[in-house]
């Protein structure tokens, strides 16, 4: 039997240890309810887990997703695979970049561009984003990677005041995969994928098992809101996601080798931190867990 441990004074990560690598379905309902309470779980594991382990575990929170989607003229894409290899230590040469053409993957780091170092939300560009995100380590440098942050989405809601709260009620904030107006510093990612449909998600969400409340924005591929003037709704998603950094609490987990990290869209907000070499490999295997479209 895996033991927890749950801090509920801090917004902290809740470690998960013991958990067997052939968990078996009994063990969803209590890692479920702790991942909404807490946003965030780390599962202490003692080995590499195979690629069916991997899934198992996974699907103890839901549903793998299967990354397809829907483009402007009605057809599905695939638009990745069903099990990610993200390689935040890729390095991107001259050469590589002359083969992918128009391609460009948005970060803040042209040399390593799977490095995402301002904080976001997964799939938010689809129509029924992954709700759950579970990352799996399978090759860290030395130094670890530096962390992966979190930051509580909850209680940037809530901090907003009553007032301020009801203004928010019924607006939706419209996405797009190819986000050519991308918030700056950061860069709009393009490629295959941008022919998808532009999607639109409530600016707060409603958690479909805690019930508790969220601000829900994604500045990597957010355009606009719905129903508001293009300047202003801009202006708004702007304002709530620096009161959010300035104001709304923050962990950070940093890696152990064989560590699977997952996470609640619903409830935070993640970033990468790139203070690792050059050149050292940072890679991970991602599960996305399927979720209804936010409400």
């Amino acid at each position: 039997m895996f033991e927890m441990e749950d801090d509920l004074e801090t917004f902290a990560a809740t470690k998960v240890r013991g958990l067997s690598p052939t968990a078996s379905d009994e063990d969803g309902p209590a890692l479920k309810a702790a991942l909404g309470r807490s946003g965030v779980l780390c599962l202490r594991m003692d080995r590499p887990l195979l690629q069916d382990e991997f899934e198992s575990v996974a699907a103890l929170f839901g549903p793998i997703k299967d990354p397809i989607a829907t483009t402007r003229d009605g057809e599905a894409l695939r638009y990745s695979e069903r099990r990610q290899t993200i390689d935040s230590g890729f390095v991107m040469t001259d050469e590589i970049r002359e083969k992918l053409g128009d391609v460009t993957f948005g970060g803040l780091d042209d040399e390593r561009p799977g490095l995402f170092e301002t904080f976001h939300c997964d799939d938010t560009f689809t129509r029924e984003p992954a709700r759950v995100t579970v990352l799996h380590a399978r090759n860290l440098p030395a130094s670890g990677g530096g962390p992966t942050c979190f930051m509580d989405m909850r209680a940037a809601y809530e901090l907003l005041g009553e007032e301020s709260r009801k203004e928010l009620e019924g607006l939706r904030v419209a996405y797009s995969h190819n986000n050519e107006n991308a918030f700056p510093p950061r860069r709009a990612a393009s490629g295959p994928a941008d022919v998808l449909e532009d999607v639109a998600h409530p600016l707060v969400r409603t958690h479909p098992l805690a019930g508790s409340r969220a601000l829900f924005l994604d500045l990597d591929r957010a355009t606009h809101i719905e129903s508001m003037p293009v300047a202003d709704g801009r202006g708004l998603i702007r304002r709530l996601q620096d009161h959010s950094e300035a104001k709304a609490p923050r962990c950070e987990h940093e890696w152990q080798e064989n560590d699977v990290l997952v996470w609640d869209n619903a409830s935070v907000q993640h970033k990468a931190s790139g203070n690792f070499k050059l050149g050292e490999s940072r890679r991970f295997w991602r599960h996305m867990v399927s979720s209804e479209c936010p409400v």
